[in-house]
């Protein structure tokens, strides 16, 4: 990643400027489109008429088809990147665009002449009717503009991006939302808008005319540059999605003449996707499974599981091997800043699964891989790295380091960072918490035993879990970035915030952490599925995310089986694989950053309103109870396949 360029004051003020002008420019242009338009373009400020007032009305509409196109070809691009004030028309072209844009519109309304003419002006309900289908087809646009990337569209992306200090990023083409059904929806929605509005007179049929070719012609020339930058990813999504109309979208998945040599390829050999390879074998299913490590992480990860996942587990078999080697936390005493403010305890949890358990994630990836070896039909690869993908309608090719291999399906399973992910070029949002933790392993020589204790103080938090082999993690808080490693920092801060003194010689790792939370735009794309840390990442903090990606994988193996096995149609199981798993990981990450937002208050009067609150909470018997099953992701809504909709869940089973 390119270091984030020094920008001066100057340069920060020049695009706060230009950004904040141009956002006003472009509202003054839609006020002056809309009331225009509603009104059948019947006033403007020249007094011209005749063939002078067509010649020059034509030239108006066609200043704006031609230059909006042409600053969007490269070397439009290239020209607003030059006369882009203090060396910013790299960061700022967009913004510019969008300024000239506005500009150009605001043109056309404002020096329009009008011939007097009118034609019709409907009154009463008739107005009324289609005044509604105006103000909708405005709306349909605005959505589209979001799913484009409002900051994108409005230029919102570039300034921001220089007065905060760094380099704009920009997604790549939209598949969501509108994106949907229709390659082009802003141009579909702007087409509406010209042919919605109630008043006709000779000058709008004109304007309408002339713009609503425009807009069927000009996104062909957007394509041909998406083809350019984007590859083979826009080329499937122009076979699915049709090209202006919404309509029935292309069936991506006919039947296969010969079939590869797999069924599933997974890259990725973390928690997730052993747990997927396990599922999908033990469905019958024919797996390879990659990954560019050698062997499991040197440090311990995630440890919390959840009685959800170790339902998932027990379909491998594997529950009682996991708790015979994990602790099983029942209780989670927490602390403010004025000594005990309550106990979130799991012993009131429905079922027989009554706690979390507490397991190193190398543990669990220990368990997992020898479980998933001993099944047939399972082939597992280390020291392998994806450099390409390619994928027809009946199989996806994996191209790895001078290895290629075909499947029928590919699970992106390779985490926050995934490869596969930018490889079909998927649109995340995303972002920092801004906090900071350093996270250690220690020999447990505390008496806290098989408890979990949160400390929750005005200078930050403290954390520690129990952990196998005498062991106990401790997380604390940050001011900023861990960085190196110092020698006794974590029993430096836990001595200060929670009294309990910890010996330097006993620990056995430190790792520092920032967390971040990322969405995938979309999970799948033709015959290629994310899962896991790919597809969404959330805080660390609660324990939600890896627990959250065995979900995914046990709905995506289940959904491959019922494909491959069953014959069930592939479009529909996977659009409610995404559909599920997106409304899931939404509600685990925010209830994730939630409680993190809560433990990491730092100051007096925020301690002093959060210890209240806390005590509150957990000494009321409902309340905690409703806390504990929050933690324990009982109410996750798809939280495993268990617990999906009856209707959903009879197509997955046979």
């Amino acid at each position: 990643m390119n270091p984030a360029p020094p920008f001066t004051p100057l340069q920060r003020g020049a695009a706060l400027v230009i950004g904040l002008g141009g956002h006003a420019l472009f509202a003054v242009s839609v006020a002056v489109m809309f009331l225009s338009l509603h009104h059948g373009l019947a006033w403007g400020a020249p007094k011209l008429s005749g063939w002078a007032a067509l010649a020059a009305n034509t030239a108006l509409a066609i200043q704006f088809a031609l230059g909006h196109s042409w600053l969007l070809s490269d070397r439009g691009r290239r020209f607003l990147a030059r006369i882009t004030p203090l060396g910013l028309g790299r960061e700022l072209a967009t913004t510019l665009f969008a300024a000239a844009a506005s500009l150009q519109l605001l043109l056309v309304f404002l020096l329009w002449s009008p011939s007097g003419v009118l034609w019709a002006a409907p009154e009463g309900a008739l107005r009324s009717g289609l005044t509604g289908l105006y103000v909708i087809s405005w709306l349909l646009l605005a959505k589209a503009m979001h799913d484009s990337g409002l900051g994108v569209q409005l230029g919102i992306t570039g300034w921001l991006s220089v007065w905060r200090g760094g380099r704009p990023n920009y997604p790549p083409f939209p598949r969501a939302g509108l994106y949907r059904h229709t390659r082009q929806p802003i141009y579909l929605s702007f087409t509406l808008i010209l042919w919605t509005a109630p008043d006709w007179t000779p000058d709008r049929l004109l304007l309408t005319l002339a713009w609503t070719g425009y807009c069927v012609w000009a996104p062909v020339f957007k394509e041909r540059r998406y083809l350019r930058w984007y590859g083979a990813a826009f080329a499937r999504y122009q076979k699915r999605v049709p090209y202006w109309l919404p309509g029935r979208p292309h069936d991506p998945y006919p039947s296969a003449d010969t079939a590869p040599e797999h069924d599933l390829a997974i890259v990725g050999a973390g928690p997730v996707g052993l747990l997927l390879a396990g599922l999908a074998a033990q469905h019958g299913l024919r797996v390879l499974v990659i990954d560019k490590r050698t062997g499991p992480p040197a440090h311990s990860q995630a440890i919390g599981i959840t009685p959800p996942s170790l339902e998932i587990l027990a379909r491998l078999g594997l529950e009682e091997s996991f708790l015979c080697r994990g602790v099983p936390i029942r209780d989670c005493h927490v602390a403010g800043s004025s000594g005990l403010a309550g106990t979130a305890s799991f012993r009131h949890l429905p079922g027989a699964r009554r706690f979390i358990l507490s397991l190193p994630q190398r543990m669990t990836i220990d368990l997992l891989e020898t479980a998933v070896a001993a099944l047939p039909g399972v082939t597992l690869r280390r020291g392998l790295e994806v450099t390409g993908i390619d994928q027809d309608e009946t199989s996806v090719t994996l191209q790895a380091e001078g290895f290629a291999v075909r499947a029928r399906w590919l699970a992106a399973c390779d985490g926050h960072r995934s490869v596969v992910r930018d490889l079909l070029r998927v649109r995340t949002t995303g972002g920092d918490y801004g906090r900071h933790f350093v996270m250690g392993d220690f020999i447990d020589r505390s008496d806290l035993g098989e408890a979990a204790q949160l400390w929750f103080t005005p200078d930050g938090a403290i954390e520690s879990f129990p952990l196998p082999d005498g062991q106990r993690r401790w997380i604390a808080q940050l001011d900023r970035p861990a960085g190196e490693a110092g020698p006794g920092r974590i029993p430096q801060l836990v001595a200060h915030r929670s009294g309990i003194r910890l010996e330097a010689a006993d620990q056995l790792n430190e790792s520092g952490f920032s967390p971040r939370w990322l969405r995938a735009e979309r999970y799948f794309d033709g015959r290629v599925i994310l899962c896991g840390d790919a597809a969404h990442v959330m805080s660390p903090i609660g324990g939600q995310g890896m627990n959250t990606g065995w979900a995914d994988a046990e709905f995506l193996a289940d959904a491959l089986a019922a494909i491959e096995r069953q014959g069930q149609t592939p479009g529909p199981l996977l659009a409610a694989y995404e559909r599920c798993r997106v409304r899931a990981a939404r509600v685990a990450t925010t209830r994730a950053a939630a409680g993190m937002w809560l433990g990491t208050l730092t100051g007096t009067v925020p301690s002093i309103v959060r210890d209240a609150f806390l005590r509150l909470i957990l000494n009321h018997p409902s309340s905690a109870r409703w806390l504990a099953r929050r933690f324990a992701m009982l109410t996750i809504p798809c939280g495993n396949v268990r617990r999906l909709p009856a209707r959903l869940r009879a197509r997955l089973t046979p």
